[in-house]
């Protein structure tokens, strides 16, 4: 997997942007046929799409995680349902524990720790493994631009720090479409920290929009004055690094690997080696560390803790509302 071209989170154009301008023109309007052409297969499920404009790194993830132990929580017995994006299994099967990062991809290893989770590439065909499996509603973790996949509740979320770059359609910029058509068909926003004040006037007032935060759990308080060597293979790195400078910790070092990379032995031999010269500690994030070969595990630790949302009761009848319509129309 590649890392994100820095130019891409620059506010001013570039040689770079400019150059592959044309290029976005040309995925905007590829988009515009393949929507135009693709048919919707219909489930009678309820579907909560959880997706974002840019490529990666705005947290869906930890979003549809905590959104599924909320609605655990409520009663419901939600299922997730990803492309196993990084994994080399394309059939559509239901994540167990013995899978790994390799053939399932590390989203779908995590969302499973909460609740059943459908990967593959047909994931109309995992909409219809789930309800035959007893789900009663589906949580859609990314499909956001895909016209054939049914959505019947979506939620775009932003990470305030990244917003939307330089507000480009790829390869010119980060975006997967353009904002005001990617807004026009969400239902909700969810903005992960602070809000930039461009980001926010993209956001039409009438559009639901809650605030939240990635709170670290209290067990990592020991790294306050800890020196550290960061790693991470995720698409926006910064934001882990951030978070661990103000728990007060001393980042001897700053590794970033592509987004998924799956980590090898040279790769820990020398993360171990980096630590010993540094006199520090190995710490990623809890999506790396699935990706970490077992035997070396051991050797690194994480920085845990989940998404909270400012005004979670809000979202929580919200989405209640919509389950219960959906249900009690399917059974009249």
């Amino acid at each position: 997997m590649l890392k994100a071209p820095k130019f891409w989170y620059q506010k001013k154009d570039t040689y770079l942007s400019n150059t592959l301008y044309p290029l976005s023109l040309l995925f905007r309007f590829g988009t515009k046929i393949r929507n135009t052409f693709s048919r919707k297969y219909v489930t009678k499920l309820p579907v909560i799409c959880i997706g974002n404009i840019v490529v990666g790194g705005a947290g869906k993830t930890p979003v549809a995680l905590k959104l599924g132990t909320l609605l655990k929580q409520k009663g419901y017995n939600p299922h997730f349902v990803s492309k196993g994006y990084g994994g080399i299994e394309n059939n559509n099967t239901l994540v167990k524990s013995w899978h790994s990062p390799q053939s399932v991809g590390d989203e779908s290893l995590l969302l499973s720790e909460i609740a059943p989770t459908w990967i593959g590439r047909d994931r109309n065909n995992s909409f219809k493994l789930a309800k035959q499996h007893g789900a009663d509603c589906i949580i859609l973790d990314d499909g956001f631009q895909n016209p054939t996949l049914q959505k019947d509740f979506s939620i775009i979320v932003i990470n305030g720090e990244q917003g939307f770059g330089n507000k480009r359609v790829i390869p010119s910029g980060p975006l997967r479409e353009s904002i005001s058509r990617g807004i026009s068909r969400a239902n909700l926003i969810i903005v992960i920290g602070e809000i930039a004040l461009d980001v926010k006037k993209k956001i039409p007032k009438t559009l639901p929009l809650i605030h939240a935060d990635f709170k670290i759990s209290k067990e990592n308080k020991i790294y306050k004055n800890q020196k550290i060597t960061a790693f991470a293979g995720i698409a926006y790195p910064e934001k882990f690094y951030n978070s661990l400078i103000e728990q007060g910790a001393i980042l001897e070092r700053k590794i970033s690997y592509p987004d998924h990379h799956i980590f090898d032995e040279n790769d820990m031999l020398n993360l171990a080696e980096t630590a010993n010269l540094t006199k520090s500690i190995l710490v990623t994030t809890k999506k790396d560390f699935v990706r970490i070969p077992k035997s070396y595990r051991s050797l690194v630790t994480t920085l845990n803790g989940e998404i909270e949302f400012e005004d979670e009761n809000l979202l929580i009848e919200i989405l209640s509302n919509l389950l219960e319509n959906k249900i009690n129309n399917i059974s009249a």
